[in-house]
């Protein structure tokens, strides 16, 4: 219900203002525009000082105006009545609480709110006069927004009655002032106690607050006996029998220092035995009784409560439920003995006293019961599960939090009024009771993964506990359902499974991904493609290019190779792709023949030898590829990748950028490789590596060789010679190419420095140089210089030989080298040109001195008719860029009188000398 604005208080307020009744009233008590009293000022004081505020005021309401009999803190001494906050409090009857007024729609736009003083927080009890006619408010003002505890609520109220009694003590004559001075006389009463409690029980029966019945008897007792000050209060059982007295209720008719501070302990609890210790035992008793100043003195006073007034008498009243106390009210010093008959019209207080004290604490227990409520909704509201309870005998839903409606996506009226069967199955209560019958032994609860029905029709993922809970009470039973949503739970596992099963850098399959992969496709086969191919391919050299360019320009080409394999692969949606560690990717695939399978692998090699790659500007890189097929399903995919990597290592032994297939034996050749690559790592410190040479010829002159190609030998003690073919990619890989290089180097040119004297004028060695020496080698060419200035010899005696391979791994680096070698005047010499990556742009861009054409060129000579225009239109050429020509591999008369003809410029084979350990000084034939 909306509260009443001042609009809506202002239309009936001037006339209840204006009411004879209350004029009256207010008139008797005298006060209306009186001079300040300390018996009013000091409540007013002790407001401020107790709730810290910087005005308290008491207000009599004057017609039209608002009179302030007491103001602490202002200097004002009147209000317009109508346009107050105190409005409020006298319309309704009761505490008014305005925490901050600013945002309240009632009071923003009132002036003292929005302009100065600039009010925020408000409280106000009403206080009545004689005949409990309202006469105006006690309140308090703030300029800071704050709340107040309940506490702080009760200690306002009681400051609010202490007034109220301070006016009625003015206006009535006190029976007091008629009792002679250090005499007593007993007062006859009139029969007001069983009226007022019998006016107390109505209003209980009515329906009025226990606590508020509690301390208006106590106030109108007080006042009846003409006591200085009283307290009520319940019983509360506490640990090892030591229970405490909570105060419910405090009165007073002085408001000295002492009764003020006593006031403030409104709330608190004393201790019962220390109290009984105090009254020695007289507490405890279940009577009515008064203990005079000859009881007291007796008592030990200084074990009171700090800050308790003096205490010359006291009248005991214990509250009585079912013979058992459960409250007490005491009022202190009373201005005389009361009469007998006062004890016995104060005993049925005892019974109506304990069902007070009763209903009072059922309500504090249903308040805390209806608090830890209210937590507890709050707290499942709070979380995010949903939590659901299922009624058996209706089998409806009877409650859901709002994270059931939040991730269901119901109105809370929609989704109770559905079976809950509709979310799910088995939330059936046959389904749920089912279940829990199959479990052993009493077990009540059930966990199980489920997807419910939302309202939009989506489904929710989770993870269910079901509990079947009896009230024996009403009979009933019902089902507990607490869900968690999976839908994270489930995408964080997809996401930490994809993360398990794939490659980071390329986003493919894994070893482990594509191993699972294969295994799985295999279990769903299509008969009509029965041969099972994987192919392995292996990026050549990529060791080098990684420390030539970095491994970030690395990592760029190996996203990009798999972009390059993922495309040539679309055409064949049951392929697999996977990046099984550094450069090397694998692919799965079903095909009709053995066939089809080398065909596609030898495709894809191609295409990625013929794309440029934009990581690395004019990078042409080659891979060599490994495959192994399987007709019957019946080797495990593991097995398929260690022949397809055998394959592999055959393919990069047998010169790199070509594929191999799996044949029987590889796989010991493999094993085989990896001894040899062990006794390699020392053969170079063994002294296991020698050079031959094979001597070259200028073709008009056959007399003396012209200079001689340096072969590097490797004899090991246990494997015995092994081929260049075989160790020289090991040595690459190995990274001992770079120091074997050098190696060789000062070995050949020691070799010719021994010799000079007896050798043909201008004799050179040839040397081959590694693509590896020359990315990896950065000070190469100042070291070939350093090896020819210290053997005194000329720079005409070396020859270094470069593949076209080195020229398209990395072309900068190697560009880099050629120059700084051509600018020491070093032979550089174009090798096996023709084969592989031949390109007339080599010629150009490189300083190229001299050009060999391969041996497989010269084996057809002159029969083949291919192989002549070959090698005639690669003299041309090489004689149109100004190159010198040395044909490789003469084995014939006839190959040799042919190249002669062609005026070929040099030429080496077995036809004019086989490679040896000595340098051909003298020709064999003339």
């Amino acid at each position: 219900m909306t509260p009443p604005t001042l609009h809506d208080i202002g239309s009936t307020f001037d006339a209840w203002a204006r009411h004879p009744r209350r004029r009256a009233a207010l008139e008797a008590t005298g006060l209306l525009d009186t001079a300040s009293e300390e018996r009013f000022d000091s409540l007013t004081r002790l407001a401020c000082r107790v709730f810290d505020v910087p005005v308290a005021l008491i207000t009599l309401l004057d017609g039209q105006r608002l009179w302030f009999k007491s103001a602490c803190g202002t200097p004002l001494r009147e209000i317009a009545a109508k346009s107050s906050f105190c409005a409020h409090t006298l319309a309704r009857e009761a505490l008014v609480v305005i925490e901050d007024a600013s945002q309240d729609p009632r009071f923003a736009d009132s002036p003292s709110v929005s302009d100065t003083p600039f009010l925020r927080f408000y409280a106000g009890v009403p206080i009545q006069g004689p005949d409990e006619m309202i006469l105006g408010t006690f309140c308090l003002l703030d300029e800071r927004p704050r709340t107040l505890s309940d506490c702080e609520r009760e200690t306002l109220e009681g400051l609010a009655r202490l007034t109220s009694l301070e006016i009625t003590r003015g206006v009535e004559t006190a029976a007091s002032h008629a009792i002679a001075e250090g005499h007593q006389r007993y007062i006859t009463r009139p029969p007001f106690v069983p009226e007022l409690l019998r006016h107390s029980e109505r209003r209980h029966v009515a329906g009025d607050t226990p606590r508020v019945v509690l301390s208006e008897l106590l106030d109108e007792l007080l006042d009846h006996v003409k006591g200085e000050y009283g307290l009520v209060g319940s019983l509360e059982p506490g640990d090892e029998g030591r229970g405490t007295l909570k105060i419910l209720g405090l009165s007073s008719v002085e408001t000295s220092p002492a009764i003020q501070e006593f006031f403030l302990q409104s709330g608190r609890r004393l201790c019962l035995e220390r109290l009984d210790t105090v009254s020695r035992g007289r507490l405890s008793r279940r009577a009515v009784q008064f203990l005079d100043e000859a009881d007291l003195t007796a008592l030990n006073q200084a074990k009171l409560p700090p800050g308790h007034p003096r205490l010359d008498n006291v009248l005991i009243v214990p509250f009585l439920r079912n013979d058992r106390r459960n409250g007490l009210l005491l009022i202190a010093n009373l201005a005389s003995l009361p009469e007998a008959s006062l004890i016995d019209e104060l005993a049925p207080l005892q019974a109506l006293g304990g069902r007070l004290v009763r209903a009072h604490q059922d309500a504090q227990q249903r308040a805390s019961l209806q608090a830890r409520l209210e937590e507890f909704r709050a707290t499942l509201d709070a979380t995010l599960d949903l939590i659901l309870i299922v009624d058996e005998q209706t089998r409806r839903l009877s409650y859901c939090n709002q994270g059931a409606l939040a991730q269901l996506g119901y109105p809370e009226t929609e989704l109770l009024a559905l079976p809950a069967s509709t979310l799910n199955e088995a939330f059936d209560v046959d389904s749920m009771n089912n279940r829990l019958a199959s479990l052993a032994g009493d077990v009540t609860s059930l966990r199980l993964d489920t997807t419910l029905r939302c309202r939009d029709g989506s489904g929710l993922p989770v993870q269910a506990v079901v509990q079947r809970i009896s009230h024996h009470a009403t009979g009933r039973t019902h089902y507990i359902i607490v869900a968690r949503d999976l839908r994270e739970t489930l995408k964080a596992q997809r996401e930490i499974d994809w993360i398990t099963h794939h490659d980071a850098l390329t986003h493919q399959l894994n070893r482990s991904g594509f191993l699972r992969a294969v295994e799985q496709r295999a279990a769903a086969a299509d008969d009509t493609q029965r041969l099972h191919m994987v192919v392995i391919f292996g990026i050549d050299r990529f060791r080098r290019i990684n420390d030539a360019h970095g491994t970030q320009q690395g990592d760029a080409i190996l996203k990009e190779l798999a972009q390059q394999l993922n495309q040539l692969l679309r055409k064949y949606p049951q392929a697999l792709l996977g990046r099984l560690g550094s450069d090397e990717f694998a692919v799965s695939l079903r095909v009709n023949n053995t066939r089809k399978a080398l065909e596609l692998a030898d495709r894809w090699r191609q295409a990625v030898e013929n794309h440029r790659f934009n990581a690395i500007d004019g990078l042409q890189l080659t891979v060599s590829a490994g495959v192994a097929t399987d007709w019957q399903d019946d080797i495990p995919a593991e097995e398929l990748l260690r022949r397809a990597n055998a394959a592999l290592v055959r393919a990069k032994r047998s010169g790199r950028n070509r594929f191999r297939q799996y044949l029987t034996g590889m796989l010991d050749e493999a094993s085989r490789d990896d001894v040899i690559e062990r006794r390699l790592a020392g053969a170079f410190k063994r002294g296991d590596f020698l050079l031959n040479f094979q001597p070259q010829w200028n073709l008009d002159d056959l007399s003396r060789p012209c200079g001689a190609e340096v072969l590097l030998r490797w004899h090991d003690a246990d494997l015995g010679v092994v081929g260049p073919d075989v160790f020289i990619p090991i040595l690459e890989d190995s990274g001992l190419m770079v120091e074997v290089g050098r190696w060789i180097v000062e070995r050949s040119l020691d070799t010719v420095a021994a010799e000079r004297e007896r050798l043909a004028d201008g004799f050179f060695v040839s040397i081959n140089v590694s693509a590896v020496q020359l990315m990896d080698d950065r000070n190469f060419a100042d070291f070939v210089a350093e090896a020819l200035r210290v053997r005194r010899l000329p720079t005409s005696v070396l020859e270094l030989e470069v593949t076209e391979t080195a020229l398209i791994q990395s072309p900068l680096r190697v560009e880099q080298q050629l120059d700084a070698l051509h600018q020491q005047s070093i032979a550089i010499a174009l090798d096996d040109f023709g084969t592989g990556f031949s390109s007339l742009s080599h010629l150009k861009q490189f300083p190229f001195d001299t050009v060999k054409i391969d041996k497989s060129f010269i084996a057809g000579l002159p029969s083949s008719t291919e192989d002549r225009a070959i090698v005639e239109s690669l003299l041309t050429l090489c004689r149109g860029f100004g190159r010198r020509v040395c044909a490789e591999g003469i084995e014939t008369p006839a190959q040799l009188d042919f190249l002669r003809r062609l005026q070929c410029t040099r030429a080496q084979g077995y036809l004019l000398g086989r490679p040896g350990p000595e340098l051909v000084i003298e020709s064999p034939f003339q």
